[in-house]
């Protein structure tokens, strides 16, 4: 594992791989009675500290006692929890737990706990008795020899108040609320049945019940039935994010009701304070254990949850309701960045299986060996595409042209307008202009004179690539006239459809690839979701290793695994053209199945 930097891995964390994220439970009172009586009612904190004593402020949240480097770090994880979720954990007490601000993989055999420990020694400076109590999280499930960990901050007032009204919940697993917070979460984690992990992880988390609820009826619907139930997400914005942070699922099509209401408008109150006082101590140097002092400071150096509190600005639900509105108002435009095509390189058995399948070469989609002939496939092609109406598959066999071995996964994304990457490539090399190479690709088109202009392509500059790569393109103006000198178009034709038109049978099963899921090790994880981030995709997490990254037509699942695991698709998901009748399921050799849903949709599955 790398100590965190840049990208720090944050989570809801709960299981769930197939697209599923946590739900809400109660929440805690905010306001004082001058402060906020209009804004959210009666004065009536419910996770009431006053039973804890306010603590001098020069032994709250104290860096003093470490190392410089711990110091820092421990600097690093309190500006990184406060501008995610556990903001309204520290500040806010909406969520009696919060997790994801740290979070990686550690070796069980030998177990390496070095960097563990360096950030649970930086947490230390966290732990208020009585107040907040900060950890890291083991999970039990082994990986390719890893487990993972997760960093976490504890309200401890709340989660007494939690515990003593779900004591009945609680109470099977000899949980109370003089129960040591560690325990309380690795008895949640461990915990056989998933329903019971789920509603645990909910209601620590801080989601609303009725929520809980749905997520956790859902659930256990799709695991017996295997359908999915459709559902709808509410978003808690925070400074990192307007979305993907702070989430949690509902009914489908259901409106807001007065506990998701009465949750945006305190997270609100608290995000807005936070965005005003955030720049006085993050320039020039990085101070979040000062802005908490001084945020929870009464003026006479005692430091206390509740003086914060008092400290609020008076906020009308007008003025709140208008803020929370802000969070669903697009942000700047970012480029459209579509998904352009995937490939694979397949074992010997398994591109034998595809070469002679009859299914997928003349039933599931138009296939070929590839441009410009676009000649069928044969017994010595080692390349064979399966074209849609906007994107297509390359699946290669351990044998092709382009010396691509085994085991090799490539991810094309492009833009369908001219000067477009030019964007696309100031977003996302803006602060590591040396991070990222641009080149212009030409092709002879298999015959004489000179070779035409193909499209521009900018990809990351990995120091190791390892078994994934991506690329985003732009198709170069010159292409398309050349590739069907008989259609010109307009003279700007570069969309992905342009290309494959004439390719493109309506009357087979394959119409686009609309999502896949993919395993990749932690750092190349990180880089592609900050890439995609970057350019407007959003982001959802169902757990701190399981992320779904979203544009307007595509999603992809990202399954976090160790550094150094394999990469492996897993799965990719397409739409079946509008008449054409879904087959039953079709194997296609011993390890790649194809199925379909009965709803226009289906999906090639790698055992």
């Amino acid at each position: 594992m790398n100590l965190p930097s840049a990208a720090i891995m944050r989570s809801a964390c709960l299981l769930g791989i197939l697209f599923a994220v946590l739900l809400s439970s109660s929440v805690a009172r905010l306001a004082s009675a001058s402060a906020q009586e209009k804004a959210i009612g009666p004065a009536s904190q419910e996770a009431s500290n006053a039973v804890v004593a306010a603590v001098p402020r020069d032994t709250f949240l104290s860096t003093e006692a470490l190392n410089e480097h711990t110091k820092q770090l421990s600097q690093e994880l309190l500006l990184k929890a406060l501008d995610n979720e556990a903001l309204y954990t520290l500040v806010g007490q909406l969520k009696p737990v919060s997790e994801g601000f740290w979070g990686g993989y550690f070796s069980v055999d030998p177990a390496d706990l070095t960097e563990i420990e360096q950030v649970r020694a930086a947490l230390r400076s966290w732990d208020v008795p009585g107040l907040f109590y900060a950890d890291v999280l083991v999970y039990e499930s082994i990986q390719h020899g890893h487990r993972y960990a997760s960093a976490y901050i504890v309200h401890v007032p709340s989660l007494k108040m939690l515990i003593e009204r779900e004591s009945d919940f609680f109470a099977r697993w000899g949980v109370t609320v003089d129960t040591p917070p560690g325990e309380i979460m690795m008895a949640i984690e461990r915990s056989r049945q998933p329903d019971d992990r789920w509603r645990g992880f909910g209601l620590v988390f801080g989601y609303p019940k009725y929520a809980i609820d749905f997520f956790v009826t859902a659930g256990m619907h799709q695991r017996s039935t295997g359908e999915f139930v459709e559902r709808d997400f509410r978003q808690i914005a925070t400074f990192a994010g307007r979305s993907g942070r702070f989430v949690y699922a509902v009914p489908k099509l259901s409106r807001p009701n007065a506990e998701d209401i009465s949750l945006q408008r305190r997270a609100a109150t608290l995000l807005s304070e936070y965005k005003r006082l955030r720049p006085q101590y993050t320039k020039p140097t990085k101070d979040p254990s000062g802005l908490l002092r001084d945020w929870m400071d009464d003026g006479n150096g005692k430091c206390h949850p509740d003086h914060l509190v008092a400290k609020l600005p008076a906020r009308t639900e007008a003025e709140l309701d208008a803020e929370i509105a802000s969070w669903s108002v697009p942000e700047k435009r970012h480029p459209d960045v579509k998904f352009n095509h995937l490939y694979i390189v397949l074992s010997h058995a398994d591109f034998e299986a595809v070469r002679t399948s009859d299914f997928l070469l003349n039933q599931f989609a138009a296939s070929d060996q590839g441009f410009p002939r676009f000649l069928p496939a044969d017994d010595q092609s080692q390349s064979i595409y399966l074209r849609g109406r906007d994107t297509y598959i390359e699946l290669f066999g351990p044998d092709n042209e382009f010396g691509e071995p085994v085991g090799k996964i490539g991810v094309g994304w492009s833009v369908e307008k001219v000067g477009e990457l030019d964007v696309v490539q100031n977003l996302l090399a803006k602060d590591s202009p040396v991070s990222f190479t641009r080149v212009l690709n030409q092709w002879d088109f298999d015959r004489e004179g000179t070779a035409v202009n193909w499209y521009h392509s900018l990809f990351r500059n990995q120091s190791s690539p390892g078994d994934a790569v991506w690329w985003f393109s732009e198709t170069h103006i010159d292409f398309i006239p050349a590739l069907y000198p008989n259609d010109l178009g307009d003279g700007e034709r570069i969309s992905r459809r342009d290309f494959l038109e004439s390719r493109f049978d309506a009357k087979r099963l394959l119409k686009n690839v609309t999502n896949f899921t993919i395993e990749l090790p932690l750092e190349a994880a990180r880089n592609l979701r900050s890439d995609m981030e970057c350019l407007g995709w959003n982001i959802e997490e169902f757990d701190s290793r399981t992320w779904i990254l979203k544009s307007s037509d595509f999603r992809l699942m990202v399954m976090v695994q160790p550094d150094g695991s394999q990469v492996k698709i897993n799965r990719i998901g397409f739409e079946i053209n509008p008449g054409v009748n879904a087959p039953n399921q079709q194997p296609v050799g011993n390890r790649i199945v194809v199925s379909f849903d009965g709803k226009q949709s289906g999906w090639l599955q790698f055992k």
